[in-house]
């Protein structure tokens, strides 16, 4: 593909893992927004994949500079933990913030203020469609 990286933010949840399976079969540079060190060993033994902790990020607010952004997908968890995650990713300056909800319609506003260029709505969790 190109240079750019895709960044996921996962949510903890199988439907964001699944997205990052995806993204690596069809040949996508990604990375991978943890909040845990657990999530970050599970996804560090898929081998392609970059992972970084959410912590570390947010204090430095920044990705190191040879990752350039193409678009970020967050995966929603809980409402506190997603806006956290939108506003770290929207500081990556991807081209476009995804932001997958399961069942909330009515916090899409919340999130497209706080920067989500899309809000997609799927209580399956399976947006490939996206790609």
């Amino acid at each position: 593909m190109d240079d750019a990286m895709m960044v996921v933010s996962t949510g903890q949840g199988e439907a964001g893992k699944n997205f990052v399976n995806v993204l690596l079969q069809r040949g996508f540079a990604v990375v991978v927004l943890v909040h845990s060190e657990e999530e970050g060993e599970q996804f560090q033994s898929l081998g392609a994949v970059t992972v970084r902790y959410i912590q570390e990020l947010a204090f430095r607010n920044q990705l190191p500079p040879e990752f350039a952004v193409k678009n970020a997908f967050v995966f929603e968890n809980s409402l506190p933990q997603c806006c956290q995650d939108i506003e770290l990713c929207r500081s990556l300056c991807p081209q476009q913030l995804y932001v997958v909800s399961s069942n909330r319609p009515h916090v899409e506003l919340v999130y497209k203020g706080l920067g989500a260029t899309y809000v997609i709505h799927s209580r399956s969790g399976d947006v490939s469609f996206l790609l």
